[in-house]
């Protein structure tokens, strides 16, 4: 997982932030203790006046963004060989910044893990390094050296919170141990008042790795008791449950939401219609798809106009499926649009039309059912009483495995006088 540029700016500006603030703790005799319970001793800040002023420049540049100028003054900095213990520290945790900014990871974290080794910053700067350094770890997927990294922060600074829970649980789920992580993220969520979006994500992605589909589902449904109206928890729900194979408690929760007036994208119309086709309810897709057409959501596309022709079928609705498909040939690419049509228009006796579609389809080619559409076309010109066009028809239909046997026990049937009888069914 590599990390966004704005998680990388807001990391390295949380660094940055308590890289200033060590400066200026050298100035001041009080600061606030955030590690009370720390069983680290307190260390004491000392530089000299020198090494005070090169570290607050280079801090400065690296404020303004200006990390090349930075760097060559951090190096300077650190090639003191008299350097205090503090000043070797700060300087070492500030080259770390400048190569997490450049994005060298790795170096990064070799550079912070030096800052902490040398244990001279105070405790509220070497503590908030640390956990810096785990959420570097874990950004330069590092993640076994990152859960290293927080059981000795929480060992040492006796803290644990929902913060420190949601990251481990985000490492856990990197390390695919998806339990421990499910069990974390869930302390993680019942101890803040404002969980983060990613936090529940992760729970979802966990519990949906061990397929556990029914808890993923109690989870959601009691934070929609909460926010009934919440559309991105209703489809989630509606995820889960086709995840669990649940597809009629799928169309029950998001055709609830089409009733409440939520359900307005086109993405979650196709999502409903597709629900519906897969249901065996191809009269509820129809209508759900020329529902979307008629309130704007759906524009009639080939995709859309393609599946309208498929439900309608489906549902024996032959004029709605023949005006659908009609409107998505106009926008097809290949054949196949056209063999439907072709084949609709057929069985609703317009011949002359179906011949032509059916034409037009193996024109354009890229045909899933080719010989199928000669062995129509061959059908269609014994009909209309051109036994000639029908043989030429069946003979390249014989040319296919799926239609060989068909087209030659029509080819024998018209060789012997036998008129084709026409059938109704589909």
């Amino acid at each position: 997982m590599k990390v966004s540029m704005l998680a990388r700016v807001m990391l390295g500006a949380a660094i940055l932030m308590f890289s200033t603030g060590t400066v200026l703790a050298a100035r001041e005799k009080e600061q606030k203790d955030d590690y009370p319970n720390a069983t680290r001793k307190e260390r004491s800040v000392e530089m000299s006046s020198r090494e005070q002023r090169d570290l607050g420049k280079a801090t400065d540049l690296v404020n303004d963004g200006k990390n090349e100028e930075a760097l060559p003054l951090v190096q300077k900095i650190l090639a003191n060989e008299k350097i205090k213990p503090y000043a070797a520290a700060f300087a070492e945790q500030l080259l770390g910044r400048i190569y997490w900014d450049t994005e060298k990871d790795l170096e990064a974290v070799e550079e912070t893990s030096k800052a902490i080794a040398l244990d001279a910053l105070p405790n509220n700067a070497h503590f908030a390094l640390m956990y810096q350094l785990a959420q570097m770890q874990v950004q330069a997927e590092k993640y076994d050296d990152a859960l290293v990294t927080l059981d000795r922060f929480e060992k040492e600074t006796g803290k644990t919170d929902a913060e420190q829970w949601a990251l481990r649980g985000n490492i856990y789920y990197r390390l695919d141990r998806f339990q421990d992580a499910i069990d974390t993220m869930k302390k993680a969520l019942a101890a803040s008042n404002e969980p983060k979006e990613n936090w529940n994500q992760i729970l979802m992605a966990s519990l949906f790795e061990l397929d556990q589909y029914d808890e993923a589902a109690t989870i959601v449904k009691a934070q929609l008791a909460k926010h009934p109206a919440d559309l991105k928890l209703i489809k989630q729900l509606a995820t889960i449950y086709i995840n669990g194979d649940k597809y009629p408690q799928a169309i029950e929760v998001l055709s609830g939401a089409k009733s409440q007036g939520l359900i307005t994208s086109s993405e979650d119309y196709l999502q409903l219609a597709k629900l519906y086709a897969n249901a065996d309810k191809p009269a509820d897709a129809a209508s759900t798809l020329k529902d979307g057409i008629a309130k704007g959501a759906l524009q009639e596309s080939l995709e859309v106009n393609r599946l309208l022709g498929d439900v309608c079928t489906q549902a024996e609705d032959d004029a709605c499926a023949i005006d659908a498909y009609t409107k998505a040939s106009a926008l097809a690419t290949d054949g196949n649009v056209d063999y439907q049509l072709g084949y609709m228009l057929f069985y609703s006796d317009r011949g002359a039309e179906a011949k032509a579609a059916l034409q037009r389809a193996i024109q354009r080619g890229g045909l899933k059912q080719e010989g199928e559409a000669f062995v129509l076309l061959g059908d269609i010109e014994s009909y209309a009483g051109n036994d000639a066009a029908a043989l030429v028809a069946w003979t390249k239909a014989e040319g296919f495995p799926s239609t060989k046997a068909m087209a030659a026990q029509r080819i024998k049937a018209i060789k012997a006088g036998v008129k084709l009888k026409r059938s109704g069914n589909k």
